[in-house]
């Protein structure tokens, strides 16, 4: 994430735990973004990016969210890169995923 971020100027927060929310940051970093992105290596559904895309609804703000993190099926055993790789969560398939949803330039996802 923070290789990706220093690419792009974005900003990065640790959610090291779910629990309990920084909802105020939550709102403060909705108010200065036009869009949130979650990346986790969890399963999105009930996870870390569910939880913000949770908090943000029940206080009404209105800003664009996607998540980024593992498919809901078995992930196969092997080296954490490679496994990274497979599922989009190293820093070429987040570049894709933020291409993809039109959120940077195809010239900034080029991995030089």
């Amino acid at each position: 994430a923070e290789t990706v971020a220093e690419r792009l100027d974005a900003t990065v927060v640790n959610m090291r735990f779910v629990k309990p929310l920084d909802e105020a940051l939550i709102a403060q970093l909705a108010a200065d973004h036009r869009c949130l992105v979650t990346l986790e290596e969890n399963v999105i559904a009930g996870g870390a990016g569910s939880a913000v895309s949770e908090c943000l609804a029940a206080r009404g703000i209105n800003v664009a969210v996607r998540h980024i993190g593992l498919p809901d099926r078995f992930i196969d055993q092997g080296e954490r890169g490679e496994l990274l790789a497979e599922c989009g969560l190293d820093v070429a398939g987040i570049l894709r995923q933020l291409t993809q949803w039109g959120l940077i330039d195809e010239s900034v996802s080029t991995i030089s």
